[in-house]
């Protein structure tokens, strides 16, 4: 009768304690964040406004106007050189500049995701890591020198 009892208090407490090991391996496998599981974190930001002039025989026919916000991978952030912001007001600067193919007449035909893409590289490219991860264009306007208030 003891034999018994003690083979029964023994089967009890192998099953209470396979279920407290069981748990313990679950809590402990969904802890352990995986290769997919890690994500970036990231920082949205604006950049303040941008205006482009448009010179045409020598003389500034109007300004396109740019808003761009964009998302920093904070992580790559403190490992690149410098910081992006600046780079990224110049890099769209020189863009909008340089591109003679901008029909500012009609900017709906304007392809602002191969700007994105462009700006993108080009700013990781200067920065040395892979910072800026995507840029968007809240406002893109062109604005004759007729439209715009002349400087004191």
């Amino acid at each position: 009768m003891i034999r018994s009892l003690a083979i029964a208090a023994l089967a009890a407490a192998s099953v209470v304690a396979g279920e407290i090991a069981a748990r313990q391996a679950l809590v402990y496998s969904q802890s352990r964040p995986t290769a997919a599981a890690v994500q970036h974190m990231t920082e949205a930001r604006k950049t303040h406004e941008i205006n482009v002039p448009r010179i045409k025989d020598g003389a500034v026919k109007g300004y396109a106007v740019m808003l761009l916000s964009y998302t920093i991978d904070l992580g790559a952030l403190k490992k690149a050189e410098m910081a992006p912001d600046s780079i990224l007001v110049d890099e769209a600067f020189r863009y909008v500049y340089t591109d003679d193919t901008i029909d500012f007449d009609h900017l709906d035909r304007f392809d602002l995701a191969k700007m994105s893409k462009a700006l993108i590289h080009s700013v990781n490219e200067r920065v040395k890591g892979d910072v800026l991860v995507d840029v968007g264009v809240e406002e893109f306007t062109y604005a004759t020198a007729n439209e715009t208030r002349p400087r004191p």
